[in-house]
């Protein structure tokens, strides 16, 4: 509508590359834009092998965290990039899960996402969902992942959080 209230016409550079005024949003970014921009600089085959290795590095995590499963517990079998897991520290290593584990775990991903804070050597979100309290999120987006990133995030995570202890 080019609202000039909204889209000055007065800027150093030239308005009509700006995406604002071109999305219903207005104030939010043009997200398509970047999509188009990929598909078009990597064309359908390139995004297809760019999903392919996202999702080999994700069921490479997996593959990981299964063979680590005294430090690692994978909450469920992912059908895209999303890697959902809880870490062990060693206070609830070998103890049955249950409900009153998982709450504890939970308490555990505060703690430990404060460390990486601290650290600046890697960081992972977490999240409850409506059946269970907090648990890591793992999304691997990046081409430049690799398997050695993996490793180091996992042995990361052991070495910040090995000593945490929760009531």
């Amino acid at each position: 509508m080019s609202a000039e209230y909204l889209f000055m016409t007065d800027k150093i550079y030239d308005p009509r590359f700006d995406t604002g005024d071109k999305v219903i949003q207005c104030g939010r970014h043009n997200d398509i834009f970047k999509l188009w921009l990929q598909w078009r600089g990597k064309g359908t085959s390139g995004f297809e092998r760019l999903m392919d290795r996202l999702m080999e590095l994700s069921e490479y995590m997996v593959r990981r965290i299964r063979e680590q499963s005294d430090k690692f517990h994978l909450i469920l079998e992912p059908e895209m990039v999303n890697v959902s897991f809880w870490y062990l520290p060693k206070q609830l290593r070998g103890i049955p899960h249950d409900q009153h584990k998982e709450i504890k775990l939970g308490k555990v991903c505060a703690k430990l996402k404060g460390r990486m804070m601290q650290a600046g050597t890697i960081m992972v979100g977490y999240q409850p969902d409506d059946r269970r309290p907090n648990f890591f999120r793992n999304i691997i987006s990046s081409a430049a992942v690799t398997e050695k990133d993996v490793d180091f995030l996992l042995s990361e995570m052991d070495r910040l959080g090995h000593d945490i202890i929760v009531d």
